[in-house]
C-alpha cells in the first residue's frame, strides 16, 4: 500500500507542487488550504506523514504541530526560518523543518528518509530488556522505553537516537556523525537537531544532563550506564 501525505499549505502554488510531486512519486497524497481543518482530516485521513506549513490566517501551525506529533510523522515547511523557530517546530515535536523558499528535491529526500528511518529493522540487538537504572528500561525488541514500569511515548526519531546510542555505548559520537547515523547521509539538517532530540529525551526520561546520555565537551555524546 502507498504511504499516505497530507498536504497542509493555505499558499496554492505552494500546496500544488507538493501535492504533484508527490503523487507522481508514488504516494496517496490528500491536500488542504487551512489549518483549522487540519485536526478533522487527520482523523479522517490517517495520513503516514504530515507536511505543514506554520502559518494560517485562522490557527497556529506550530499548535497543530503539537497536537499530532506524538501519532504521526511531522516535516514542517515553513517562511520562518530564525534558529528560534526551527528550534520551537522541533521541540514541539516536528520531525523535520524546512524553510521557504526550497527545492522541490530536497523535500522529496527528506520525506524518503524520514520512511526510510521508520522501517529500520532493530532486530540486531542480542538482548531484549535493556536496565539503566533510575527505573529505566528500555525494551529492544519492541521498541519501548519504561520510567517506573510506565511507557514513556517517543518519536520515531528519538527512538532511534536512544537506541543507536545504546547499541554504541561508551563510544562518543560527535553531532555530524549522529546525523549521519539516526537521519542519514542525505539529511540537510544542522546539528541543532541533534541538541533538540537529546534534550527531548533527556526530559521525557526525567535525566539530569549527564545521567546516562552524556554531552562530552567539544565533541558530542555518548551513552554510559552499569549493567547492575
Amino acid at each position: 500500500m502507498n504511504k499516505k501525505l497530507l498536504v497542509v499549505e493555505d499558499e496554492y502554488s505552494i500546496n500544488d507542487i507538493l501535492t504533484l510531486t508527490f503523487k507522481k512519486e508514488g504516494y496517496e497524497v490528500r491536500s488542504i488550504f487551512d489549518g483549522k481543518r487540519a485536526l478533522d482530516e487527520i482523523e479522517k485521513f490517517n495520513p503516514d506523514m504530515i507536511l505543514l506549513d506554520a502559518m494560517f490566517p485562522d490557527c497556529d501551525g506550530f499548535e497543530i504541530c503539537k497536537q499530532i506529533s506524538d501519532k504521526h510523522l511531522v516535516i514542517m515547511i515553513t517562511a520562518r526560518d530564525t534558529i528560534f523557530d526551527r528550534v520551537l517546530g522541533l521541540e514541539l515535536g516536528a520531525d523535520d523543518y524546512i524553510t521557504k523558499p526550497f527545492e522541490i528535491k530536497e523535500v522529496v529526500v527528506r520525506v524518503k528518509a524520514l520512511f526510510r528511518s521508520l522501517e529500520k529493522e532493530t532486530s540486531g540487538s542480542r538482548e531484549s530488556i535493556i536496565k539503566l537504572g533510575q527505573g529505566i528500561s528500555v525494551d529492544v525488541k519492541g521498541e519501548r522505553v519504561f520510567k517506573d514500569s510506565v511507557a514513556v511515548l517517543l518519536k520515531r526519531k528519538e527512538w532511534e537516537l536512544l537506541f543507536y546510542l545504546l547499541m554504541n555505548r561508551n563510544q562518543v559520537f560527535s553531532r555530524e556523525e549522529l546525523l549521519n547515523k539516526v537521519w542519514g547521509y542525505e539529511y540537510c539538517g544542522d546539528t541543532r537537531t541533534v541538541d533538540v532530540h537529546i534534550r527531548r529525551l533527556r526530559a521525557k526520561l526525567g535525566l539530569e544532563r549527564d545521567s546516562f546520555i552524556e554531552t562530552v565537551f567539544g565533541r558530542g555524546y555518548v551513552m554510559r550506564y552499569s549493567d547492575d
